[in-house]
């Protein structure tokens, strides 16, 4: 057997999460997941649990045997895709049409010219309208489209809202749903288990020659994420984000942990 050379990681690594269905693996496009964002690094943690036999004739321990082992990969990640954060919390990403969505406190700054209209980043619900002053004092919506509202009201047309000419310059706030055609959503079941998932690391190293160069596989054959499992932050400075992978007893007589490295051709 040849030895291989000592290793520097060159890359942090991506990553393969795939579902165990009625205990077996199930590799295809429903169960398994590897679009999973950005990857700072991954760090290993592997953990050899023991237990102290002191020896009531001497300072020293009479032994230190092993007792269990435990380990952990903490995923650090530049930005984290909902699809994963979904897939970690046992939940899917779904397709929805014609979904309910709410803008709140959209800013609008009435003209001082005419027409006295601002264009809203979407048409409002019919009724949903709530729009407020500087001051938070709230405005009255005019009964009719067709009518022109007086002093401190206003009125939507479609994605318009139009105000009284006496506003001019005014900066008001409002607040209502509209109707998406097309979106992502997902939410957090009120109850249920979290899949456990075989993960797959693939990467790549380079020898101490800095010439001869390897392909990694680490191999968790069953795993969880564990602790905090936090959506992204919102921020208008995106910060990383880390999950933590907690190994679990293997099948059969597979590795808990497996590390392969083939040197490239």
């Amino acid at each position: 057997m040849q030895n291989q050379q000592p290793i520097i990681f060159s890359k942090a690594g991506k990553l393969m999460f795939t579902k165990y269905v009625n205990g077996a693996l199930a590799r295809n496009s429903t169960n398994s997941f590897f679009r999973n964002g950005a990857v700072q690094s991954i760090v290993p943690s592997i953990e050899v649990k023991t237990t102290s036999l002191p020896d009531g004739n001497s300072d020293w321990d009479a032994a230190e045997p092993d007792t269990g082992k435990g380990g952990s990969f903490v995923v650090n990640l530049s930005f984290i895709p909902i699809e994963l954060y979904a897939w970690l919390m046992g939940t899917t990403v779904e397709q929805l049409t014609n979904t309910q969505m709410w803008t709140n406190d959209e800013e609008i700054l009435i003209p001082d010219d005419s027409p006295y209209t601002v264009e809203l980043a979407h048409t409002p619900a019919l009724g949903t309208t709530i729009l407020v002053d500087q001051n938070a004092s709230a405005w009255a919506k005019t009964a009719s489209v067709s009518a022109v509202p007086a002093t401190t009201q206003y009125t939507i047309s479609a994605a318009a809202a139009v105000f009284n000419s006496a506003d001019a310059g005014k900066a008001v706030f409002l607040t209502y749903d509209w109707t998406a055609l097309t979106a992502n959503g997902f939410g957090l079941p009120k109850s249920g288990s979290r899949p456990t998932m075989e993960c797959i690391i693939s990467g790549e190293a380079t020898g101490e020659d800095e010439s001869t160069f390897y392909d990694v596989n680490l191999i968790i054959d069953r795993c969880k994420s564990t602790g905090n499992i936090n959506p992204p932050e919102l921020s208008r400075e995106p910060k990383p984000q880390s999950i933590t992978l907690k190994v679990l007893k293997p099948r059969g007589n597979n590795k808990a942990v497996g590390f392969k490295f083939a040197p490239r051709t």
